[in-house]
């Protein structure tokens, strides 16, 4: 062989080789590089789309029970009845049916849409709730009753297993909740998965799939209403799906070509989120980085005879950098980019790897910001749920504790009594000037303080059945006012009164609440003694829900913290005299929650305390024509 051919064969081996094992080398790291992401891409819109699953139904559970939390469904009446489940009936679109049953399993009452348009007439918020056939109301009236039945110890709500619903075809799950006593009966309501369904088939990108399997591996929703109702069995082309105990990731086989599939389980639900796209789209811009490189190395052979050694060094760096900026990829560096100022394939290829870094970075940036949407939905509903526990357990010491006291109360009413008795005979025996007179009248004095004291126990322990009267809540605030006008003078107190416009009325009964108002308005003025500024605010305001909210703001002394969680204890007080027996904030929250309203209290030491009353709104009275 002559010495000319074996230079050329020496310059192709030395240039072309070379770069075709650093393309290979390029290629290789790239495909796993973009394998790992599309891979971690598609696990976390699985676990995003599990999650919306997850709020979107066991959010409706949370309501359920939030609206039985004070209510008694057995001691309602026909009519109340039905204003409650409509009032439930309208927090939520997509509701089909809501029921209210009875310990054995009869539905009292129940609300749904039948007739749309007769329904829009009377209210448009129904044209967001789904219509239901007449057929329809029996098959959740068994469902739901059956459900109710099985609701395990300890747990106060269920979900039934997805169904289509007997007419219409809809996919559709029932939801319970049970009373917070855990009483029988209980509020059921039938939400429908269609909404569910279209965010699904909109959340597919092209040729990508996104749908949910119930814990049989088969297709629960996915956009495509032929196929759900085929309900397509996916246990056998994804064995790790059904009762996934975390995300994973797995192929299958379907119409002749191979998906990429990742999935996720539905927190709360015996659900699996699966997302899917086939393979050669998936990969799509690792065909375009092989065509790429492929296309320089025939470049690099025509060439090689004239500019070899340097086309070879030419083409290392720019693949080199490629290879780099793939494992920087696959490490998680979605914001590296290459900066390769070049017009030829070289170029087009940073260039793609660049659009494919930024969509991928876009895709994460939109993923973080859909999930911390999801964290702080979930927080705010974790912190109403915190409140509405708080207020519960405190309800429930203080009756704990307001049965000791009963019993404290009851045993020390007749002993008092004689000992009153026997002190004012033995005064009415013994003459003014007598030493004993003055040691028997401190006897009396305390045995009648701690009848004011037996009283108070029996104000606080005995349940009370006020009378529901609707009340001009400004004008019974303001004789309060009056009545405590002199002390509020004395004391050098100024008052503000920030009433809302008009005439706000309340339903209660009209002497404990004025007795609530001056026990509060008695506390406010002994934190306002030796403040320099002493300023006392009333604020009311229509609250949502038909309640009425009322404000009593002082710049007293302020509660220091650690005590603010016993305030409403009995026997608990911050005064400093003797003479305070820690029963007044303890009544009050009796009297208010007999009422049907809540009392919160908000207290910084050394700044002041705002006391806020929630009380139910008497209806307003019919238009006189």
């Amino acid at each position: 062989m002559r010495i000319r051919s074996r230079l050329l064969l020496l310059l192709i081996a030395t240039a072309a080789v070379p770069t075709l094992a650093m393309g290979l080398l390029a290629w290789r790291d790239a495909e796993r590089a973009l394998g790992d992401a599309v891979a971690e891409q598609y696990r976390r819109s699985a676990r995003a789309e599990a999650e919306h699953a997850s709020t979107y139904v066991l959010s409706l559970a949370t309501e359920l029970g939030g609206a039985l939390l004070h209510l008694d469904p057995e001691a309602l009446g026909p009519a109340q009845a039905q204003e409650f489940l409509a009032r439930v009936f309208l927090r939520r679109d997509r509701i089909s049916l809501v029921g209210l049953f009875d310990g054995q399993g009869r539905m009292t009452a129940s609300v749904f849409v039948d007739d749309p348009e007769a329904f829009a007439r009377q209210e448009p918020q129904f044209r967001r709730h789904d219509t239901v056939a007449a057929g329809e109301v029996e098959d959740f009236r068994r469902r739901a009753a059956e459900l109710l039945s099985q609701v395990p110890p300890g747990r106060a709500y269920a979900i039934s297993a997805p169904y289509l619903t007997a007419v219409r075809q809809r996919p559709a799950v029932v939801v319970v909740a049970l009373g917070p006593r855990g009483g029988p009966g209980g509020l059921a309501a039938e939400l429908g998965l269609e909404e569910l369904s279209q965010r699904l088939a909109a959340s597919g990108d092209g040729s990508e799939r996104v749908f949910l399997l119930d814990g049989g591996g088969r297709l629960l929703l996915s956009g495509d209403p032929e196929r759900e109702r085929r309900r397509e069995e996916f246990a056998t082309r994804l064995p790790g799906a059904p009762g996934a105990q975390g995300t994973g990731q797995a192929g299958y086989e379907e119409e002749g070509r191979t998906w990429m599939a990742a999935y996720s389980p539905v927190p709360g639900l015996d659900w699996v989120a699966v997302v899917a796209r086939p393979r050669e789209a998936a990969l799509a811009p690792l065909d375009a980085l092989a065509r790429n490189t492929f296309g320089v190395l025939g470049l690099t052979l025509v060439g090689v005879l004239v500019l070899a050694p340097l086309l070879a060094r030419a083409m290392a760096r720019p693949i080199a950098r490629l290879a780099g900026g793939a494992r920087e990829l696959a490490r998680g560096n979605l914001g590296h980019r290459i900066s390769l100022p070049r017009r030829d394939e070289l170029g087009d290829l940073a260039r793609t790897f660049n659009d494919m870094s930024q969509a991928l970075e876009v895709a994460h940036r939109e993923l973080l910001g859909f999930n911390a949407q999801l964290q702080s939905q979930v927080e705010e509903r974790t912190r109403e749920l915190q409140k509405t526990q708080a207020q519960l357990s405190r309800s429930q010491r203080l009756a704990a504790m307001g049965d000791l006291a009963a019993g404290m109360a009851h045993e020390m009413n007749n002993p008092l009594a004689a000992i009153l008795g026997n002190v004012q005979l033995l005064l009415m025996d013994l003459p003014e000037e007598d030493p004993s007179r003055r040691m028997l009248s401190a006897v009396l004095q305390q045995a009648q303080r701690i009848a004011n004291i037996v009283r108070e126990l029996q104000l606080l322990v005995e349940r009370q059945h006020f009378g529901r009267t609707p009340l001009d809540l400004h004008k019974m605030l303001q004789r309060v006012l009056d009545g405590r006008g002199a002390d509020l003078s004395a004391a050098g107190v100024r008052v503000t009164c920030r009433f809302a416009p008009g005439e706000v009325r309340v339903l209660g009964d009209q002497q404990a609440l004025s007795d609530v108002f001056g026990r509060l308005l008695g506390n406010a003025l002994n934190a306002l003694k030796d403040r320099p500024e002493r300023e006392l605010t009333l604020v009311t305001q229509r609250a949502a829900e038909q309640m009425v909210q009322v404000e009593l703001r002082d710049t007293g002394r302020g509660i220091p913290r650690e005590h603010l969680e016993r305030i409403f204890n009995p026997f608990f007080t911050t005064k400093q005299q003797w003479s305070g027996k820690g029963l007044s904030l303890a009544v009050c929250h009796r009297v208010i929650e007999d009422h049907g309203g809540t009392i919160t209290l908000q207290s910084e030491e050394g700044v002041g305390t705002t006391v806020t009353l929630m009380l139910p709104a008497a209806p307003m009275p019919p238009p006189l024509v």
